[in-house]
């Protein structure tokens, strides 16, 4: 049985266990289109118990997409035969990704990034709840799709400004406790989001980085046509001549062999 120490994050300590055969076996057998939706599966599963004094953090979905990856991470470390700093497909290695002097997942949850037209925009931590609604709503808008459609979901999730509650959309639902209304909303909102002006939705994009930058913690994220991804992490006196690629951490990389086999999934690199 793996022995894993618990992961101390700045807003809870997670214990983790080791998965189960039969548990693998069903995380090896999932569709590989919904990787945020079996990433939660993978944390509920080997989550011994969580410690936080923020209400919900015993649920994955509450967590940020970056702590979802660290989690992940945590567990790799322990399983993986490269050794803690495991070793990822091209030869980069975990601490060229994760930034461990940086978890700012502050108990905030928005922070404001300035005015634009009259409203007053503001950004908040895009949450595994959050990112498992725009994976479903995948091909749902015509001429969106890859990473467009992750940005744009992405928009729609974090960004809202002063005044929002009263438009016709009204209040954001919740991503976990109504996952349908909340899917219906974001899709509505990326309609609108596209419908904007391009001067507009230029200056917005450019408020959204910043705002992304701002609240960094762990790792840089960033989207590509598959979903998130951490880009690598710039370091002085590190690798100037390569060129480090963005790099994604799917649970199955967790899972042993033997469960691939069974389950009759080939096992790939996908790190």
């Amino acid at each position: 049985m793996l022995n894993i120490q618990p992961l101390r994050l700045r807003r809870m300590t997670l214990q983790m266990r080791e998965l189960t055969i039969g548990e693998s076996i069903a995380i090896a057998s999932s569709p590989p289109h919904l990787e945020e939706a079996l990433c939660t599966t993978f944390l509920n599963s080997t989550k011994a118990g969580v410690q936080s004094t923020i209400e919900g953090m015993d649920n994955p979905q509450n967590w940020t997409v970056q702590e979802r990856i660290m989690a992940v991470c945590h567990y790799l470390s322990v399983t993986s035969d490269t050794g803690p700093d495991f070793q990822l497909e091209g030869g980069a290695h975990l601490t060229d990704y994760l930034d461990a002097s940086k978890d700012a997942a502050l108990k905030d949850e928005s922070i404001p990034l300035g005015e634009l037209h009259q409203d007053k925009w503001h950004i908040r931590h895009l949450t595994g709840a959050m990112a498992e609604s725009i994976e479903r709503l995948i091909g749902q808008i015509d001429g969106i799709d890859g990473r467009l459609h992750w940005i744009l979901g992405g928009m729609a999730c974090q960004l809202f400004c002063d005044g929002e509650t009263k438009s016709e959309l009204g209040a954001m639902p919740d991503p976990v406790q109504h996952a349908n209304d909340f899917d219906a909303f974001i899709l509505e909102k990326i309609k609108i989001i596209t419908a904007y002006p391009e001067s507009v939705f230029e200056q917005l994009m450019f408020m959204y980085m910043e705002g992304r930058g701002r609240m960094h913690h762990l790792f840089i994220t960033d989207f590509s046509h598959e979903g998130i991804v951490a880009l690598p992490v710039p370091k002085e006196g590190g690798r100037e001549t390569e060129i480090l690629s963005p790099a994604r951490f799917p649970v199955r990389q967790c899972i042993a062999r033997i469960a691939h086999e069974l389950a009759r999934k080939p096992v790939s690199n996908g790190v």
